[in-house]
Order: C-alpha cells, then sequence, then structure tokens
C-alpha cells in the first residue's frame, strides 16, 4: 500500500513543465492529455461524411454531411461556441444544417447560432427534463446554486488567467445560451435517415449524465458517443452530481464495442481510427472502469474503509500507461470513498467513527496537544520545505478551522494548496487548488452559494422556487410557531403556500384544497419573487415590491425572519479577514 514519499503530495519526485499561458504543472499528465485529445485547433476528416472540429475549447463539435444538408452533433457550451463553429462549419461547406444531435444536456447551448427554431433537434428523451430541472446532475434541486459555484471552482474561474497557477486543462467557457430544446426525442435501438444519412440511436446508459445518446452511422462505420474520454472516466466529481454508476458507464462503452466501429467520435477525446484500434481502447476503459468498481468492493471486503480505499484502489501498469486512462481530469483515489458511500454510506466500521468530535472541536483539541498554534505552524512550514505538501494542508486546516480570519493561516494554507496544485497531474482538482489559494489570499471571493440569474429561473414553474425555499427554516428561529403564508403570484396564476409548524416550513401546493386557511398572504409577480430568491434583494425590497392581501407588513416580515437570508459576507466561501471566527 502507497504510504508517504510514494505520494506526489508528500514529496515523491515530480517534474514540472510551464505551459505557454505561465502555468506551472505536472509534464507528465500535460504530456499524456495532448495525446488523446485535441489542444490545437483541428479539422479532422474521419469519414467522407464525417468531420471533427476540436481543439478550440473543451469539447469537440462535429459536423456530419448529408446529401443535401448538414448534421451537427453537440452545439456548445455557450452560444459564442455555436457562432464559432458555424464559422468552422462554412469553411467546408455551404450546405444548410437541418438537424442538431446532442450527445447529453451539457452541450447544447450553442444552437440557436447554427439554426432556427425550426431545425430538427434530436436527443436523449430525458435531456428536456433534466435542462428544465437548471441540473443535470443535481440529486436535489435545493442543492443546484451551491453546486454551481462548485462547477466554477471546478473550471477555472477562480484561477489566474496567467502565470504559474493559471489553468492547465479544463476551462470551461459560461456565457450567453442559445439552447434549443429536443423535439425529436428518440429511443434506444432507433433508426432514421436525415438527408441522406441513416443513423441508429443508443439511449439505454449513461455516463457523466443520464441524458446519454449514442448515434451509430452503419454505412460510414462511425460511432459518435460521450462514453470514450481522454481520461480515466470520471466516476466522481468534486462538484457533486447525481451518482454515476460505472457499471452504467462500462455498459455504455459494451455497446459500442458491439458495433465494431471504425472510427470513435468523442465529445472530448481526438477520434480514434482503425477497428483494431477502436476495439483495443474500448477494451481497455471498460477493463479500468471494472478494476475500479471490483477493487473497491475487494477492498471493502478485505476491511478497507473510505480513507484507505484511496489509496487500495490504483490501476495496473498495463491500464494506468493506456492515453485514456491518465488521471489528468480526475483522481481514482477520490472514486473509491465515493463508491464506498453508495454502498455502505458514511460509517467506516470502525465503532470509534460512530459519534466524533464537531470539527472545531476536533481542530481546536488537536492543535492544543500538539503543542499549540505556534508549534503547529511550524511543522506546516517544515512540511512544506520537506514538499509534504499534504500534510502541511491538513496541519493548516486545523489550524484555519479554530483561527478562519487570521492572516497568517491564510496565508499558510494557500501555500500548500498551490503547491499540490502545481504537482498535481488532475487539472480539474488544479483549479480547485489554485481557487481556494487565491480567496484564501483575498485575491478573490468565491461564493459558497451562486443562483442562476432569475430571468433563467422565470422559465421554472414558481411552485418549484416557492417550495425549495422551505429548506431555508430555521426551527431555532421558527420555535413553536404555527403561520400558513400564501404566496400568490400574480403574472404566473400561480397560488401556494408555505405552512410553518414545529419547525418544518411545509409546502402547500394549493392552499385551496387544505385542511387549514392561510393565516398571511402576499402578492407579487414572479420576478420579485425570484430576486429575493435568489438574494438579489432585501426582504424590505420584496415586500414593498409586494401587496400584503391577508395581514400586515410586520407580520409578514416575522414570517419570513424565521428563514435564512444569505447575505454577501454569509455567501463567502471564506470568511473575510476581518470576520470573528
Amino acid at each position: 500500500m502507497a504510504t508517504g514519499n510514494s505520494n506526489i503530495y508528500m514529496g515523491a519526485p515530480v517534474r514540472l513543465a510551464t505551459l505557454p499561458n505561465g502555468a506551472i504543472t505536472n509534464a507528465e499528465a500535460h504530456e499524456r492529455l495532448v495525446r488523446s485529445s485535441y489542444l490545437e485547433p483541428t479539422v479532422d476528416r474521419v469519414s467522407s461524411r464525417v468531420t471533427v472540429f476540436g481543439g478550440d475549447a473543451f469539447l469537440n463539435l462535429t459536423m456530419i454531411e448529408g446529401d443535401d444538408g448538414l448534421i451537427v452533433y453537440d452545439t456548445g457550451e455557450v452560444l459564442a461556441d455555436g457562432e464559432r463553429f458555424l464559422r468552422q462549419i462554412r469553411s467546408v461547406s455551404d450546405k444548410p444544417i437541418v438537424a442538431v444531435i446532442y450527445s447529453h444536456s451539457h452541450y447544447v447551448h450553442g444552437t440557436t447560432a447554427l439554426a432556427g427554431a425550426d431545425v430538427l433537434v434530436i436527443g436523449h428523451p430525458n435531456v428536456n427534463p433534466n435542462l428544465a430541472a437548471g441540473s443535470a446532475g443535481t440529486a436535489f434541486a435545493e442543492t443546484a446554486p451551491l453546486q454551481s459555484s462548485r462547477a466554477l471552482q471546478q473550471f477555472s474561474q477562480y484561477v489566474d488567467p496567467a502565470g504559474p497557477n493559471a489553468p492547465a486543462g479544463a476551462a470551461l467557457h459560461f456565457g450567453r445560451s442559445g439552447m434549443l430544446p429536443v423535439n425529436r426525442p428518440v429511443q434506444d435501438g432507433e433508426r432514421m435517415t436525415v438527408a441522406g444519412v441513416e443513423m441508429q440511436f443508443f439511449t439505454r446508459f449513461g455516463s457523466d449524465t443520464d441524458d446519454c445518446l449514442t448515434v451509430f452511422l452503419p454505412r460510414e462505420g462511425v460511432v459518435l458517443n460521450n462514453f470514450l474520454w481522454p481520461f480515466v472516466p470520471n466516476i466522481y466529481t468534486l462538484r457533486g452530481s447525481k451518482f454515476r454508476d460505472p457499471r452504467e458507464w462500462r455498459d455504455g462503452l459494451k455497446v459500442i464495442l458491439g458495433l465494431d466501429a471504425e472510427v470513435l467520435v468523442n465529445t472530448h477525446a481526438r477520434a480514434v481510427r482503425g477497428r483494431d484500434a477502436v476495439r483495443d481502447t474500448l477494451e481497455h476503459v471498460i477493463d479500468g472502469l471494472d478494476l475500479v468498481l471490483d477493487q473497491t468492493l475487494r477492498g471493502i471486503l478485505r476491511g478497507c474503509g473510505p480513507e484507505e480505499l484511496r489509496e487500495f484502489v490504483r490501476l495496473p501498469g498495463p491500464l494506468a500507461t493506456h492515453p485514456n486512462l491518465a488521471e489528468i481530469y480526475g483522481e481514482i483515489s477520490h472514486f473509491g470513498p465515493y463508491l464506498y458511500n453508495h454502498a455502505l454510506g458514511w460509517f467506516d466500521g470502525d465503532a470509534a467513527s460512530i459519534n466524533p468530535l464537531p470539527p472545531l472541536e476536533q481542530a481546536t483539541r488537536l492543535v492544543e496537544a500538539m503543542g499549540g498554534a505556534a508549534a503547529v505552524t511550524a511543522n506546516a512550514r517544515r512540511a512544506l520545505d520537506a514538499k509534504e505538501y499534504a500534510w502541511a494542508a491538513q496541519l493548516a486546516g486545523y489550524l484555519f478551522r479554530v483561527a478562519p480570519s487570521d492572516p497568517a493561516i491564510r496565508s499558510l494554507k494557500a501555500d500548500a494548496l498551490q503547491a499540490m496544485g502545481r504537482v498535481t497531474p488532475a487539472h480539474t482538482i488544479r483549479n480547485w487548488y489554485m481557487a481556494h489559494a487565491r480567496a484564501l489570499r483575498g485575491e478573490v471571493t468565491i461564493p459558497r452559494l451562486l443562483f442562476s440569474n432569475p430571468r433563467v429561473l422565470a422559465a421554472v414553474d414558481p411552485a418549484a422556487f416557492i417550495e425549495q425555499y422551505r429548506v431555508r427554516i430555521d426551527p431555532q428561529r421558527a420555535g413553536s410557531t404555527e403561520k400558513m403564508m400564501a404566496i400568490r403570484v400574480t403574472d404566473r396564476d400561480a397560488r401556494h403556500a408555505l405552512h410553518v409548524r414545529r419547525g418544518v416550513a411545509a409546502f402547500v401546493a394549493d392552499p385551496s384544497r387544505h385542511a387549514r386557511s392561510p393565516d398571511l398572504e402576499i402578492a407579487t409577480d414572479y420576478d420579485n419573487w425570484l430576486r429575493f430568491f435568489t438574494c438579489r434583494q432585501t426582504l424590505e425590497s420584496f415586500l414593498s415590491a409586494a401587496t400584503i392581501e391577508r395581514g400586515g407588513k410586520e407580520d409578514a416580515r416575522a414570517f419570513f425572519e424565521l428563514f435564512d437570508f444569505y447575505t454577501e459576507e454569509d455567501n463567502r466561501l471564506f470568511p473575510s479577514t476581518g470576520s470573528k471566527a
């Protein structure tokens, strides 16, 4: 089992390189990324009908040339991607775009730049519901604002754009959306011919989402998919998502393997050419997924808890060296604990873990036991000098838990995280380290919650965000309060309620049919409610723009004061240096 200096975060040698943007990063990881991805703008004509445009963003956009029109596979992360894609298309063809196919719900936002609203849009049946829910990866809709902030941290939005700590890989674009909904959902195994191009669709399995659509062009021997990535399949993402089952991902790859394709076109990876190469690549990644799951389960049966699995689960040489299994996006050490939690929950089997001390008390006692803050700081600095970055970060974490506003402690933790960010092979992990280092130094403010713009949320029925508001109730403030507030959304013909009782805010979909009549009622337009819901305006501003229809303004104010409101200071991921611990 690997320990100590065999770990790159604990002093194992790492060769560093400086990228054109100034980023100092793990050299071997970057070299492996070059082998499996289009890092430079590339026009890759993989067959007589299929052209891949790669290298201008984190994803590839693909054009299929039909007899009298073009079909595109994915349209981009933002509207600007679609505009760029259109320029690329027009450099090789002037045929009209007659159909759009979505590989999954992540890359649907450039569509209106490519075609009008009446274009044929083909996709998995889950794409539209997932987009309407606001996030294809949210197990609980209420956590979407947290996951939105995490997505920006993961994809370099809080990282220096240039210099030693700049991005070294994963950097998504954020901006206006030009999404058009799917108007032709397809089923597993369904066949269709568009512009003379025969296609077969596969929808049964998912990879990082549950709305993946694999497309087979039998006459071309080409498969388009979101299952083969240029690195190890990211079973767990730090930003959080619905459960990603490695068996689902594996079985999606097995479907592709069974098609005996000549060319494999991928959302992120370089195209793979030749039947033998396609088969070899797919078999390696299938085996890699099986190994991660099987060895996690083997470790559990041998007594490993979540933390032990970080070291126990490792790819052996033949798999570890394969280009499409490189740990250059996520790290396999994160997958074992994730799968353990799904299988058994948080309990590691050690009775001493059942009722641990709260984190602050634990940190306070550990710092005291290690000789006090000065001694722990000195040990952390020595660990940094010895390149034992993980130990330095852990020690700094105890200190930070006790004194989060102390500038020296924040600087110490930032130094440790920055060092880990430079040696990590995984570029999304690097972004987390570098973003948090900047925030600790006061160079950027990272919000804990990032709400969508009210204009975007307005596409969703008001019931959703009135119901989601319930989780902000503070049982201590609510005490023995029993009040029911009806909320009438005047421009949506909607009326719902929240019934506060016993520290719970129960959502009432139809107050007119509830056993109890509302004690209070407020009428508001939807935008006013959404600006309050997203904490873009204060309670006072919200009430001033609303009409109290039952009860008084003071009663309404008292009701809403039972719920959390996230001020700018409350919503910082890290407290400002002027805040109290």
